[in-house]
């Protein structure tokens, strides 16, 4: 279908001249035709095809036999929903007035990263790695005791003497492996302890040490690296241990509903 010219000329064409050609395309398509099909098919901008349109569902679809348009189906009923309660009666003062239930929507499931420290899936697996650091690190302090016991004269009271500083800087190990702190401060002040504690238990034992080895029969050196290796032992897993208890507890921070 072409658009309608008045006097030879096809623009500009007024509604009302239009919609006699707007209602026969309306018969051809058997329906009232949309804002596109009005501007594509009588060269009209956007408002004039609107106002044509309106024009066609306000009668003048009239005596075509063409109804001006359906009506549009009802979307979903997206009201509340109202629920009665539990063991109220119309005529019983309580519950009055319906009850609105919301629709909660389920959260969606949270994805563990697998093999990231601190979450639950590996947190049995630290558990036990910080018993097999606590073994080790109580080997070498049994190692440092036996040497600094050796050492000592055969009188019990010299004997504690000597064992005391390795079995000391077993404690403070444990210690900071286990207690956290919450300012900075403190945090200093016992590491400088710990490391005054650990220096002054691993000269004690050193020189005990050597002295033992050399007294059983070590020579040529041999005396003086075999307390470096002890030493070596309790200073690696002191840090081991202290960094497993670190982890475990910001485990327990961001799930403390899990017991560690």
């Amino acid at each position: 279908m072409t658009a309608p010219t008045i006097n030879g000329t096809r623009y500009p064409q007024p509604v009302d001249d239009l919609l006699p050609a707007a209602r026969d395309l309306a018969v051809d398509l058997g329906e009232v035709p949309a804002r596109n099909e009005l501007m594509r098919r009588f060269r009209i901008g956007a408002p004039k095809a609107q106002e044509l349109r309106s024009r066609l569902l306000d009668g003048g679809m009239r005596d075509t036999g063409l109804d001006a348009g359906s009506p549009a189906e009802p979307g979903p009923d997206l009201r509340p929903v109202f629920v009665e309660p539990a063991g109220a009666s119309p005529s019983s003062g309580m519950g009055a007035g319906p009850v609105v239930t919301p629709v909660v929507a389920e959260p969606s499931p949270q994805v563990t990263p697998v093999g990231h420290p601190g979450l639950p899936a590996d947190r049995k697996q630290l558990l036990r790695v910080r018993w097999a650091v606590r073994a080790v690190l109580a080997l070498g302090v049994a190692a440092s005791i036996a040497g600094n016991v050796l050492h000592a004269r055969d009188e019990l009271i010299s004997q504690i003497i000597s064992a005391w500083s390795p079995l000391a800087l077993l404690l403070t190990v444990e210690l900071i492996s286990r207690v956290p702190v919450h300012r900075r401060a403190l945090a200093v002040a016992r590491w400088i302890a710990t490391a005054l504690i650990a220096g002054i238990a691993a000269w004690v034992s050193y020189w005990h040490m050597a002295a033992v080895a050399s007294r059983y029969g070590e020579t040529g050196g041999a005396q003086y690296l075999l307390p470096l290796s002890v030493d070596g032992l309790v200073v690696v897993a002191s840090i081991c241990l202290v960094e497993l208890g670190g982890r475990i507890a910001t485990a327990r921070r961001n799930h403390p509903t899990q017991e560690v």
